[in-house]
């Protein structure tokens, strides 16, 4: 015969037992939520590497289809289209990032911009050319220096229809290749003259991301020129 005080649990045992199947369930769901916020974490740092990853083979794609077009200012004679300097990069490519093929020819604007707090930017404008007259009106005249002829351009503006590509950068700057010769080696330069109205080799933008931006450190997107010495008249 049992006794009474075998059967079933105590009102203590039973309070316990709630308690600790209630801990247990806090746990796990706190485990659950860190798991689930790491996670989301991960999902979109992949899905900002992976852009930072497009916009360099979309940048690599648009500077090795430059080619060589040439500009008739409203005074003057016709001069090949480049703008080569540290934060600004001007030319005429086959293929266009808005559109992300090639049709037709596209004035492409580069331009490093710096944000209040000292993180840069990495900016782009885009125009379908018209006519050489067209692309002429932001010529502003040209400069002589030992090392060659220098265009001057218009100012970038930037309005509605600019891109940003990069943002978050504690560097980013143009550099320019020019070949070399059988008595000088070739060489990377910030500035970019005209010799012989040819474009540069090849075209490179250096990018460094900010301690802070928490995102996939940009390398240097480097292009070869493709058609570097063929005029369009």
């Amino acid at each position: 015969m049992s006794r009474e005080g075998d059967a079933g649990f105590t009102l203590l045992e039973l309070l316990v037992s709630i308690t600790i199947v209630s801990l247990l369930a806090t746990t796990a769901l706190m485990a659950w939520r860190v798991g689930a916020s790491g996670w989301q974490k991960a999902n979109e740092r992949l899905a900002r590497d992976r852009a930072v990853l497009a916009v360099h083979q979309l940048l690599e794609e648009q500077m090795a289809a430059m080619v060589p077009y040439q500009a008739l200012p409203p005074k003057g004679a016709k001069e090949l289209f480049f703008q080569g300097e540290p934060q600004t990069a001007r030319f005429v490519s086959r293929y266009s990032l808005g559109q992300r093929m090639r049709s037709g020819l596209y004035l492409v604007e580069y331009q490093v911009a710096e944000r209040p707090g000292g993180t840069r930017l990495l900016l782009l404008n885009e125009w379908p050319v018209s006519s050489q007259e067209a692309l002429g009106a932001w010529l502003l005249g040209t400069e002589t220096s030992p090392q060659g002829k220098i265009l001057r351009f218009s100012a970038f503006e930037r309005g509605p229809q600019t891109v940003m590509l990069l943002d978050g950068l504690q560097e980013c700057g143009f550099e320019y290749y020019r070949a070399g010769t059988p008595l000088k080696p070739g060489v990377w330069t910030e500035q970019w003259t005209a010799m012989d109205d040819e474009l540069p080799r090849a075209m490179r933008i250096r990018a460094v991301a900010a301690a802070e931006s928490g995102k996939l450190t940009p390398v240097s997107v480097v292009a070869g020129v493709r058609y570097f010495s063929r005029k369009r008249e």
